[in-house]
């Protein structure tokens, strides 16, 4: 059957989407906006698969979009998607019971064949197909109706290619030998929890914001619930209401009253008006009865090899990462490497225990990252001053 460029009504989509899991592999991607708003609004759908579409559809017309989760909740079709984290969020929120199954991220791909750690769709399909996609309407108003007709082919060219890049990708992986570690990098894509808000995260992020002794803990804490409690209600986003060095001094003054607010310096226009009674009300809450619930924080304490380690892990991970045509980033990300650092494996057993760490890096750190930790691995130069990791004999 072939299909309109835009799909506009329920009966229609539903035939798409039956169409599209009959295909072994079928492209998404979304056009939203997230500004001013807490969740992204989903304004359009983009699919294609072989022999069919591209196809765009109007979410704004259906009366729901519970098919598209049976085709991501199908084992037997790919899904191929473009930084695939942007879409799904969406998608989480917007169906119930979302589920996602056999995906396929073609920027992550992308990135263990030596592309590049994030790169642009638009690049990506100009080096695996020679084609240039058009980026005059990446900034249009997607909410508009009705859309442009070249809105719409600038829309349908994010899947046009799609699915030629993923057979392009998915052969390259497999001759590289890397497809479990795409597969390794991939599976937190198809867990829920990915998508939801960490309120623990945004609590350490906010306390590093701002001087906040630990006695003020149970206020911030109190203080940054609020904020995504009334972000989300309005939603908006949670600069909105307050950004975190605004909730760091609220949470030292600890304002008994409306007006004890005035005396913080950099004040944004308004709030007092629209928030300062609500804060005041958190303030005795907390005095009341402290939350029981303070997310624990963990400070780092750097011993005195710290610094040397640091620089030295540095340079073996830029020296690997050009070996494996990786980038130091993909091969071990920042908050591993910090860890790696503070608690320095001391052997193969408690480095492959980790919990912090995929499989995949386990295999292509494991034995060298430990030797390197354990003195079993020099750095030297060699001729022509360039460096180099030996074996210590």
């Amino acid at each position: 059957m072939r299909y309109p460029d835009l799909i506009e009504d329920q009966k229609t989509f539903n035939s798409l989407i039956a169409d599209l899991r009959k295909t072994p592999a079928v492209a998404l991607d979304t056009e939203f906006h997230c500004e001013k708003r807490y969740w992204p609004d989903l304004f359009l759908i983009q699919l294609a698969a072989d022999g069919i579409g591209p196809v765009a559809v109007d979410p704004l017309a259906l009366e729901t979009l519970s098919p598209l989760a049976e085709l991501f909740a199908d084992n037997s079709v790919v899904k191929i998607l473009h930084s695939a984290r942007n879409d799904l969020v969406i998608l989480f929120n917007d169906i119930p019971g979302f589920q996602v199954r056999n995906l396929f991220d073609s920027q992550i791909a992308a990135a263990f064949l030596g592309y590049g750690e994030q790169i642009s769709l638009v690049n990506l399909v100009h080096s695996v197909c020679g084609v240039r996609s058009r980026k005059k309407y990446s900034m249009s108003d997607w909410s508009a109706r009705p859309l442009a007709r070249g809105q719409l082919e600038y829309a349908l060219d994010d899947v046009r290619f799609l699915v030629k890049v993923y057979n392009a990708l998915a052969d390259q992986l497999k001759k590289k030998g890397r497809t479990k570690w795409f597969e390794g990098e991939s599976e937190s894509l198809s867990d829920p929890s990915t998508y939801s808000v960490s309120r623990e995260r945004l609590f350490s992020k906010a306390r590093s914001a701002g001087k906040v002794k630990k006695t003020s803990f149970p206020l911030l804490w109190r203080l940054v619930n609020w904020r995504e409690d009334t972000a989300r209600d309005m939603n908006r986003p949670r600069f909105y209401v307050g950004r975190d060095h605004l909730l760091c001094r609220l949470a030292v003054l600890a304002p008994r009253k409306v007006e004890s607010i005035n005396s913080l310096r950099g004040l944004p226009g308004g709030f007092v008006d629209k928030y300062g009674e609500a804060v005041v009300a958190e303030v005795e809450k907390c005095l009341k009865s402290p939350p029981d619930d303070v997310p624990q924080i963990r400070l780092p304490r750097h011993d005195w090899g710290y610094a040397a380690r640091k620089d030295i892990l540095r340079i073996f991970l830029k020296m690997k990462s050009k070996t494996l045509d990786l980038s130091p980033a993909l091969l071990l990300p920042r908050e591993s490497f910090e860890s790696i650092l503070e608690n320095p494996p001391r052997s193969m057993k408690q480095f492959m225990e980790r919990e912090d760490l995929t499989q995949w890096r386990k295999e292509a750190l494991g034995t060298e990252l430990v030797d390197l930790l354990t003195g079993k691995l020099a750095m030297t130069l060699k001729k022509g001053n360039s460096l180099r990791f030996v074996k210590v004999k």
